[in-house]
């Protein structure tokens, strides 16, 4: 089974990147976007973020959320909060490019909960790192880690490993498009 290939790959930050690079080619062949994405946030909310949310922007737009503590109605919620409703994804995905808030200026950045309130104020973000997932000409999702108000903000190591991460899971994506009955 490769899930554990796949928690390799989306852990990856810890043990190297050419261990990513093996996790990926293993990855690509066996899995189902579901499990890629649900797997990859379960895997980044470790010691990488508080918070990770993997977007794919199918029809209808699926999301998977994880936290290193999580609160499952909260988490339930956060799964109801549309990449497209989010400032700080939407312009990563539009521009296929990774996008990096070291503080938060705007509690709007992350959406909005179903009953109103500012994402980003509501999971006590202090920092934000977007990698939008590529695949063909353009991203077809987003991996988004928040960082909480404690130890240190995201930067730009953590920016460049989610952005490697993105474009291997735009690879697996792609790969589970073209086999008949993948994702």
């Amino acid at each position: 089974m490769p899930s554990d290939d796949l928690l390799r790959l989306a852990t990856a930050w810890t043990i190297g990147l050419d261990t990513m690079a093996r996790a990926a080619v293993a990855a690509v062949t066996a899995v189902a976007e579901t499990q890629l994405r649900s797997m990859m946030a379960e895997a980044l909310s470790g010691k990488f973020a508080d918070w990770v949310f993997v977007d794919f922007l199918t029809s209808p737009p699926r999301r998977a959320v994880s936290a290193r503590e999580p609160d499952p109605g909260l988490v339930a919620a956060l799964g109801e909060v549309a990449a497209q409703s989010c400032p700080v994804i939407s312009s990563a995905v539009t521009r296929c490019t990774p996008e990096i808030r070291a503080s938060i200026d705007d509690e709007w950045m992350l959406g909005g909960l179903p009953d109103g309130r500012p994402v980003a104020s509501v999971i006590g973000a202090r920092s934000v790192a977007v990698g939008p997932i590529l695949a063909g000409d353009g991203a077809c999702g987003a991996i988004t880690v928040v960082r909480g108000r404690v130890g240190p903000r995201l930067g730009f190591r953590e920016l460049g490993i989610l952005s490697q991460i993105g474009r291997l899971a735009g690879v697996a994506a792609e790969r589970l498009r073209a086999v008949p009955g993948g994702a």
